[in-house]
């Protein structure tokens, strides 16, 4: 099937991207218009729809933030591939890509993947997002080899070098405190997974067994944010080698 990609669509879709940096925090309006070459006013008339921007002012904007046209379009690298497979193939291709990567990369690039996990279709339609704050513009899923930092404390039942499969799109903590799912959570810039309680103005962190290097840990939440900015996303599957 033959995709139409409109200019108007990739500018609208650039401005919700740069908005979403920016209400994280990740960025700000002065310090991209800094690194792009723009005046300040340029780069706000641009994000308020004033105006638009020249294909080379765009490449300088996808250079600093690190995506490509694909994504822009509502395209990954993995959805391509797999646009280009044969008809009947019943399963989605995920990324596979670094824990870092999947905490804090909206879309993968083809320089972010390190291979491509498939999943049934089925079992990842049934899946249900929940989502805390915007993560629209976000590729849903990923999958992450773990490290040994991550797994800590969560014997016997992860171990280093496993795949997890990561829903980006339930990044809302649970409802319930004796939720048992299993969480990937930023905890100091590293990824860790772990259960997770909602606590005020805190999320607790609960390894599977306690220890001196994998304590339960309180981790507090500053005014401005959101338990979502350090949930990286819901562990939906997890394949071990035996």
């Amino acid at each position: 099937m033959k995709m139409k990609i409109r200019f108007q669509l990739l500018q609208d879709n650039l401005r919700a991207h740069v908005w979403t940096q920016l209400e994280r925090g990740e960025l700000t309006g002065k310090g991209l218009a800094h690194q792009a070459g723009f005046k300040q006013a340029h780069l706000s008339n641009f994000l308020n729809r004033k105006r638009g921007l020249s294909l080379q002012a765009m490449d300088r904007l996808l250079d600093i933030l690190h995506i490509d046209v694909l994504h822009l379009a509502g395209v990954t690298v993995v959805e391509h591939r797999e646009s280009q497979s044969a008809a009947g193939d019943n399963t989605q291709r995920v990324a596979l890509v670094s824990p870092d990567t999947a905490a804090r990369v909206p879309h993968f690039t083809a320089d972010d993947i390190q291979g491509v996990i498939s999943f049934p279709h089925t079992f990842l339609l049934r899946l249900k997002p929940r989502t805390d704050g915007n993560r629209r513009d976000w590729t849903r899923f990923a999958a992450v080899t773990l490290d040994e930092h991550c797994v800590e404390g969560m014997a016997p039942l992860l171990r280093a070098d496993a795949i997890a499969l990561i829903d980006r799109h339930h990044n809302a903590p649970p409802l319930q405190p004796s939720d048992p799912a299993l969480y990937v959570v930023t905890d100091g810039g590293k990824c860790v997974i772990r259960r997770v309680t909602l606590a005020p103005r805190a999320l607790i962190l609960l390894p599977q067994t306690e220890s001196a290097s994998a304590p339960v840990r309180v981790l507090p939440i500053p005014l401005g944010k959101r338990a979502g900015h350090f949930i990286v996303g819901r562990v939906r599957h997890i394949a071990m080698e035996l």
